[in-house]
């Protein structure tokens, strides 16, 4: 039973997910062992998101799970620490539940997502191609026990979460609000009414194809004159030799 498993986390537990796009059945076998013996010396439990039957060579400390209820795990009164891929519903979850991260991009923009999560102070990250077992133990147990990590994600979600209304509550009014001025056409983007042609830039495309036709056929005119003129004033020598 999850509920009782992270219940009894008494020195608190790690959550380790790749989400989805990154399968950690599928990562390669050196940085999984690398990963494996970094949490083997921790003294917290891991909980990690791992989509296969068994995991090799696993710790007592690690348990696994295909799927996991993320929200409800990173909002659980023991975590310690979120080990992510740094996609942003992720690292918006983490916020929102106050729970500092140790990053480790991938793909896409989570490298930029990790460098953000670095520069306002809430984790750091790693560099899965080249991790090392020491690297990763230091950082995650920085992240861990150095208060500012999470007194930090925690500022940010008093901020992030302080607004005037819910999103559900926001969602139920701008639905509203839709039917009561009839499909609210006032705020429909402008590009919805754009002609083809603007829409495929092919108004843009003619004007640069006829701005180099004239700036060719300029150049060409200019070579041409200037040829001209050489071969006259040849001429003209020739018939004064003569």
């Amino acid at each position: 039973d999850l509920q009782e498993l992270l219940d009894n986390a008494e020195s608190g537990f790690i959550y380790f997910s790749l989400g989805s796009n990154v399968k950690s059945k599928d990562i390669p076998i050196d940085l999984r062992e690398t990963i494996l013996e970094t949490f083997a010396e921790l003294p917290y439990m891991v909980l990690w998101k791992f989509e296969a039957e068994n995991l090799p060579n696993r710790p007592k400390n690690v348990f696994i799970s295909k799927w996991l209820p993320q929200q409800d795990v990173l909002r659980h009164r023991n975590i310690k620490l979120f080990v992510t891929q740094g996609g942003l519903q992720s690292m918006e979850e983490a916020v929102y539940s106050g729970v500092p991260m140790v990053v480790m991009p991938f793909f896409a923009d989570q490298g930029y997502n990790a460098k953000a999560i670095v520069y306002k102070g809430m984790g750091l990250s790693v560099d899965y191609a080249n991790l090392k077992k020491e690297e990763f133990r230091d950082k995650v147990l920085e992240v861990i026990r150095e208060p500012r990590y999470r007194n930090r994600v925690k500022e940010l979600a008093r901020l992030a979460l302080d607004q005037p209304m819910t999103g559900m509550e926001r969602a139920v009014w701008w639905t509203e609000y839709v039917i009561r001025h009839k499909g609210a056409e006032h705020l429909n983007s402008p590009i919805k009414d754009f002609p083809w042609y603007k829409y495929l830039l092919l108004d843009v495309l003619v004007v640069l194809v006829a701005s180099l036709m004239v700036v060719v056929g300029g150049v060409y005119c200019a070579l041409r004159t200037v040829w001209i003129y050489f071969r006259r004033n040849r001429k003209d020598k020739e018939k004064k030799t003569k």
